[in-house]
């Protein structure tokens, strides 16, 4: 399959030439291996670095881990027969353009076994570009139609994007058709499907897309290449070098809050980024963490008849003046933990029985109740014959949160999923449960699977929950049987967070400085405290709930709707403005987000000008 000449120009001639033997030989016998050993033939031949540890070939298309071992093998034999030491082995992710992305990979927890990298001037390389240049312009929630993409990539592809004398330029590769006279069968786009596969690119809809975490890393280390090779734009250069500005500023912030264990995520960088927005303008809104994603914060209630009140109240002082006699402690042995469900998780009669027969028939103590964040938890409640009876209930720093694989489809589509999680960080909870029941092929289809995955994977990594994957609601029920016992039998001393402190602001952040100072004692809520701090709307601001109703739109960030709600300050101001100005669409994307010389952008300002002066909806 391959010759002297093709040996001596790839990178790799030992291992090219093994591999055409062991593909002539499966042509010869006629095995099905032959169809791999052709596509390792073929990336060994086009791969531009040498590779000096086999195992390093595993991330080439068509190098599994076998053909990887036949390779490791053989390398040992003809070392030992050509006398030659086997050096130390060094992996090809080593070299200066692959080691950051593995160092990054590594930083957020992820198991890299392989690493994909496009190759230069592919079509996924391409759209890796293309995307992260949107990334930059429009934020990390943004959904780009493949319309807008397509000519952010073309620029750095070799290969097309469009099928040659195709009408509608918006094919993106695939079979000819009836009668076409055309040969081009594939084109740039096709990379799109491998990015997909890969996990570095998340799909809503059928033609929208945005970066994942990990294609995020991938596609800065591509940024850097292209710089180093003097090969980006001077506009796309100066849209890069503006959003790496911002990131420097919010990152100078942050140093403090990071370390190794404890990963600062982003819902806690726009978090700080708000918080700055408010110390450099004391005309700020307030309540700025009820903002990110769904929002976190639980103020009291607070309401403004005509206009946003600015004002930003301290939240963690009050932990600092609580002392351990403050707090009422229920002993060991004056407490039973009783699991708490909620009332939405029993539908029907044969739900219950089901409950009874893997709960309480196994001596689990269990209560129906509605629950404002999580679908089961577990509760302190004194004994009646004990010296604390009169002590109220206290919700145990414990929680579950339960899902069919439809219904996490469903709500990574409309949202729920992040809001839900904002809320569960907000209560404080620190060992959540997160329960993804079964697998729903077809939901996992239409979603896409590589959106699924990368949802699974930010649950466990950013989230820091821990995800269980029952097979049914009866090994869920037996999950939670687990738990209650494991409860029962290592709980110790407990002692009750003054409901005093439940009413202020981002009352996470003041367990956490609870926690701090009393890192040996046991704290948990009493359950209307936990209503208080969990409730969705209760303790919300007149301010608040107007920029929570700008982010529910696609495209606007915690920024953008800070810059809205500073040049508006009630949602009757804007649609005053917006009927006013028969180009208020136009205004509004011209509004410089704040600390940035980014607009608000063609798109947000027609989705938010459309939004507010619709008489009606759909």
């Amino acid at each position: 399959m391959s010759d002297n000449e093709n040996e001596q120009e790839c990178a790799n001639p030992l291992f090219l030439k093994w591999v055409g033997e062991w593909y002539n030989d499966a042509c010869k016998r006629n095995t099905k291996t032959q169809y791999t050993l052709k596509k390792a033939h073929t990336s060994l031949q086009q791969h531009p670095l040498r590779i000096e540890n086999p195992q390093d070939a595993v991330k080439l298309q068509g190098i599994g881990q076998t053909i990887a071992d036949r390779l490791a093998k053989k390398l040992a034999r003809w070392q030992k027969d050509n006398g030659i030491t086997p050096a130390e082995p060094e992996s090809e992710l080593a070299d200066a353009s692959d080691s950051g992305v593995r160092d990054a990979v590594t930083a957020r927890g992820l198991r890299a076994p392989r690493i994909y990298v496009p190759r230069y001037r592919t079509g996924a390389f391409a759209l890796l570009i293309g995307l992260y240049k949107t990334y930059c312009l429009y934020g990390s929630d943004y959904y780009i139609p493949k319309s807008e993409l397509i000519p952010l990539c073309e620029q750095y592809s070799d290969t097309p994007f469009h099928v040659a004398g195709s009408t509608g330029g918006q094919r993106g590769g695939g079979g000819g058709g009836g009668g076409g006279g055309s040969h081009i069968q594939h084109t740039a786009w096709s990379g799109i499907k491998t990015l997909e596969s890969k996990s570095l690119v998340e799909r809503q809809g059928r033609i929208k897309f945005c970066l994942t975490d990990e294609g995020l890393v991938i596609a800065k280390k591509l940024i850097e290449l292209l710089r180093s090779r003097g090969e980006v734009p001077d506009d796309d250069n100066q849209v890069y070098t503006e959003f790496e500005s911002r990131e420097q500023q919010s990152d100078n912030g942050l140093g403090l809050l990071q370390n190794e264990h404890n990963p600062v995520s982003l819902e806690t960088i726009s978090e700080h980024s708000l918080s700055s927005f408010c110390e450099r303008d004391p005309q700020a809104t307030t309540g700025l963490s009820s903002l990110l994603a769904g929002g976190r914060s639980n103020s009291a209630i607070s309401r403004a008849p005509s206009s946003v009140s600015f004002s930003r109240q301290s939240s963690v002082s009050g932990a600092t003046e609580v002392a351990l006699s403050d707090m009422a402690c229920y002993p060991k042995n004056e407490y039973d933990v009783i699991l708490v469900v909620d009332n939405r998780e029993v539908h029907s009669s044969a739900d219950r029985a089901l409950i009874q027969r893997e709960l309480e028939d196994q001596d689990v103590p269990i209560e129906i109740r509605p629950l404002t964040v999580g679908d089961y938890l577990w509760i302190a409640r004194t004994k009646k014959t004990g010296a604390c009876r009169h002590l109220p209930d206290l919700v145990l720093d414990y929680v579950v949160e339960r899902k069919r694989m439809d219904d996490l489809c469903a709500s990574i589509r409309d949202g729920r999923y992040r809001e839900q999680h904002s809320r569960i960080h907000g209560t404080g909870f620190t060992n959540v449960f997160y329960v993804v029941e079964g697998n729903n092929p077809d939901a996992v289809s239409r979603l896409g699977e590589s959106a699924v995955n990368s949802a699974l994977s930010r649950i466990q990594i950013h989230n820091g929950f821990h995800l269980k994957r029952p097979p049914s609601f009866e090994a869920t029920l037996r999950l939670l049987r687990q738990l209650t016992r494991g409860l029962q039998s290592t709980l110790g001393d407990i002692h009750a967070i003054p409901d005093s402190l439940v009413g202020q602001k981002e009352f996470a952040k003041v367990k956490k400085n609870l926690h701090a100072r009393f890192p040996q004692v046991r704290l948990a809520l009493t359950f209307d405290a936990y209503d208080t701090v969990s409730n969705k709307s209760a303790t919300l601001t007149t301010g608040e709930i107007y920029l929570r109703m700008l982010r529910t739109l696609r495209g606007i960030s915690a920024d953008k709707a800070l810059t809205i709600g500073r040049q508006y300050q009630t949602p009757m101001q804007l649609i005053d403005a917006l009927d006013a100005d028969k180009d208020g669409a136009k205004v509004l994307s011209e509004l410089l987000v704040d600390g940035s010389c980014r607009k608000l952008g063609p798109v947000s300002g027609k989705r938010v000008a459309e939004f507010w002066t619709d008489k009606s909806f759909p």
